[in-house]
């Protein structure tokens, strides 16, 4: 794996999927001004509190990822991820929410502050015991900065 940041924006981002995930994923596209796209049947209540997004209510058709430069499949679903997955071009970028073996890119968990970064990652194996450590780093940082 490569560790890179990316400037989104103006690049135009799809999610497929509602739900908890997909609203992780969005609100930190957001922060980092990409242009999302979210197609669903359902949403959770709070993609509406959102601005500049997109909601599609409508099942996955790979129509919906043609313009994309940026998938993310987030559904509950491992085979319409795999179908997701499929009908990406080669030039588009996929992270499969439900199979890392399947994703072009994980996201990284970050720490960041006014002058500095930090970005983690457990290679997509372990997000649970990540967070863990990634608390340990903040309440380590936080106690040199008093």
């Amino acid at each position: 794996m490569y560790p890179v940041m990316l400037n989104l924006t103006g690049k135009k981002i799809v999610i497929i999927g509602g739900g908890r995930i997909a609203l992780r994923k969005t609100v930190e596209i957001l922060k980092a001004h990409g242009q999302v796209t979210l197609v669903a049947p359902t949403f959770l209540p709070e993609f509406n509190e959102l601005v500049n997004t997109t909601l599609i209510t409508a099942t996955y058709t790979a129509e919906r990822i043609k313009e994309a430069h940026l998938i993310f499949a987030c559904t509950d679903s491992k085979t319409i991820n795999q179908q997701i997955v499929k009908d990406a071009k080669a030039y588009q970028w996929v992270n499969d929410c439900s199979q890392k073996e399947n994703s072009d890119f994980y996201n990284m968990s970050t720490i960041e502050q006014e002058d500095y970064l930090i970005a983690l990652s457990s290679y997509g194996t372990d997000p649970a015991a990540l967070k863990g450590k990634k608390q340990t780093l903040v309440n380590l940082l936080s106690k040199k900065n008093k």
